[in-house]
């Protein structure tokens, strides 16, 4: 092997690492309740956010909810938040925000029974530093949970919200 062979073998090795590779996100929801699990895809819920219209795999989700819990939800979809990304983040990693961000990952995980914590913070700063001029929205979120799934305790939630102040 000539010495030009090996210097261009050489940095091709070195650049393997710099190779983009496909960036994981939450594709599914697994609302979890009990032993049972229930996927959606996050791109169901996007075209109900967008559209409005509902996928013959959102239908069984939808027919959950009343019309107007259901157009609430929607606008929860939509909503866009506009915030400095590098404050959101500085602002995530306040004791406050933690401990809230640590009960949220109770309910949202990357798998059942393991805390969500990092994977919220992680995806939440990345909306927001992805999106600065239009803002992010919870499908963004959703989009940057840096799993392929995303499992949401169901009666852990419904227990929280009953025990909220809210």
């Amino acid at each position: 092997m000539n010495y030009l062979t090996r210097i261009c073998l050489g940095i091709s090795f070195a650049l393997i690492p710099l190779i983009p590779r496909p960036v994981l996100s939450a594709e599914t929801l697994y609302f979890i309740y009990g032993p049972l699990k229930f996927p959606l895809s996050v791109e169901s819920l996007e075209i109900y956010a967008e559209e409005g219209r509902i996928t013959k795999e959102f239908a069984f989700f939808a027919s959950q909810f009343d019309e107007k819990n259901l157009t609430e939800l929607r606008e929860t979809l939509r909503k866009r938040h506009k915030i400095n990304g590098v404050k959101f983040s500085r602002l995530l990693k306040t004791p406050l925000m933690e401990d809230l961000l640590k009960s949220m990952g109770e309910i949202f995980s990357t798998h059942p029974n393991h805390n969500g914590f990092y994977a919220i913070r992680g995806a939440l700063i990345s909306a927001a530093i992805n999106q600065p001029e239009e803002g992010w929205t919870a499908i963004d979120i959703m989009k940057a949970f840096p799993t392929e799934g995303m499992s949401i305790d169901t009666e852990l939630a419904t227990k929280m919200m009953q025990n909220s102040q809210f």
